[in-house]
């Protein structure tokens, strides 16, 4: 241990554990709901990141993938191309994270799959790595982004508070981890990548100020720069041993309150994948349990927009610190990112359209008038009551007030989709099948979802991303949209 008077004390170790723990770990040591967890997904993500692919964002990271050439290692979702493994992952990582639809850790208020399944699928592929292979890095890059998340938030949410977003900070740690596990790194080697992943690791909240997809970029930033930082180390370039814990590492160089046990605690006996939940709605994860209330109220009442006084939406503070300002972008959005992120819009298009997925969060989606008149009677604010839970749960709370008088009001525990309050596996190739109908259909759409039901026993990873280089008509008039 070390530690300055009125410093936070760090465990001199944590950086070894991790890369102890990721050497060790195989997929027949993992206990079953683990494997299907992970399984669950990868099918979820995959989905996520095909229809990622065909937006703006997404299309833009393909074509600069496309215009560096390279070696063909690797698939580019949404297109034919296939590039070096850091390419791909980059670009991947970016159509995850575009539709805000990909999955999300509570407590580290993360997004652990959006760099760690693009970093483990362009390394399975260039190896051909069979199914178990990749699953078992999937499972060690979860713990890693989960664990570090965690620890670098501590009890005051530091790390958000000082303006970085984890899931590009500690999603490179995360991608150097299930890179290197597929590609054998020992612990010591796999200590280099976190010491070198660790010189990359960055990305800023300062996209809430206007919209913009360096969010976007952050996922997919974190997923590449892990993966060269894997390969580095296993050619023998060498990073920080200390990188995590050090007197100038990463948890005390990016918080101010970190809560360093979290990153050994129960390591290799409770798996932090387990706590990842799947959203349902494409927007923040903060407004995802007032949709959920929303749309009960919606199920239980008829609720027409014209007959709205007002909304009230009670969410915890950390929520509204992120979420509040500015706010006229929260009222009257101006990109679509401003849309995700904004607690009025979001509710207010609920009401009108019944849910906010997709299609709901498009450019000419966020100038519906309907909505944007609704969403100027939506009000968050604090809820004290629902703090006794945050941050294992986020619950919320909606009360809508008519114009007769009349309240409705619920009150969700936490949001659908969350680990506590899992979607079925119905529900979980609904959505697949949703997305990646976008750009796949029929038989293939299929085909892929049978291979998805059994990742774990595919002999080659290849035989599962073949099938998603399938592209329609469709793919082709997105991609002139942007010449």
């Amino acid at each position: 241990m070390i530690g300055t008077p009125g410093a936070t004390v760090v465990r001199l170790s944590a950086t070894n554990d991790l890369a102890e723990f990721c050497s060790g770990i195989r997929y027949e040591s993992l206990p079953s709901d683990v494997r299907g967890k992970a399984n669950e997904l990868v099918l979820d993500h995959l989905g996520v990141a095909l229809y990622g692919s065909t937006l703006p964002s997404g299309q833009i990271a393909i074509e600069y993938v496309r215009s560096l050439g390279g070696v063909a290692e690797s698939s580019v979702l949404g297109s034919r191309v296939r590039a070096p493994a850091p390419d791909a992952a980059f670009s991947n990582g970016i159509s995850v994270h575009s539709p805000e639809l990909d999955d999300t850790e509570h407590v580290g208020s993360i997004h652990p799959g959006a760099s760690v399944i693009p970093a483990a699928l362009a390394i399975a592929e260039k190896i051909h790595a069979d199914g178990r292979s990749f699953i078992a890095a999937i499972v060690a890059g979860y713990d890693v982004a989960i664990r570090l998340a965690v620890a670098a938030q501590g009890k005051t949410m530091s790390h958000y508070n000082r303006g970085f977003h984890p899931t590009a900070t500690c999603g490179t740690f995360a991608a150097a981890a299930s890179a290197g596990v597929l590609l054998g790194l020992n612990t010591s080697q796999l200590k280099h990548a976190f010491g070198i992943a660790g010189s990359a690791a960055a990305g800023l909240l300062e996209f809430l100020e206007d919209g913009t997809w360096a969010k976007r970029y952050g996922a997919g930033r974190a997923a590449s720069s892990g993966v060269t930082a894997a390969y580095l180390a296993k050619l023998g370039f060498t990073g920080p041993g200390s990188v995590i814990e050090g007197r100038r590492g990463f948890l005390r160089a990016y918080s101010d309150d970190t809560n360093p046990e979290a990153i050994s605690a129960g390591l290799g006996s409770e798996f932090t994948i387990m706590r990842t939940g799947i959203k349902p709605h494409s927007c923040c994860r903060y407004i995802q349990a007032p949709l959920d209330a929303v749309l009960e109220i919606l199920r239980k009442d008829t609720v027409k927009p014209e007959e709205v006084e007002r909304v009230e939406v009670r969410i915890v503070k950390t929520g509204i610190r992120l979420l509040d300002e500015p706010k006229d972008v929260r009222y009257n959005p101006k990109t679509v990112v401003d849309a995700q992120f904004s607690i009025p819009y979001s509710i207010a298009t609920a009401i009108v359209n019944g849910r906010a997925f997709v299609d709901e969060y498009t450019d000419s989606a966020i100038k519906d008038p309907r909505v944007l008149s609704l969403a100027k009677k939506v009000k968050a604010v604090h809820g004290p009551e629902l703090e006794r839970e945050f941050p294992k749960h986020w619950p919320a709370k909606v009360i809508i007030t008519l114009k007769d008088g009349r309240k409705l009001e619920t009150y969700v525990p936490g949001a659908k989709g969350d680990a506590d309050f899992p979607l079925t596996r119905e529900e979980l190739e609904e959505k697949f099948v949703t997305l990646a109908g976008k750009i796949i259909t029929g038989d293939s759409l299929k085909a892929i979802l049978e291979v998805l039901r059994r990742t774990q026993t595919l002999s080659d990873v290849n035989q599962l991303t073949s099938k998603l280089e399938y592209r329609t008509e469709m793919m082709a008039k997105i991609r002139a949209g942007l010449n």
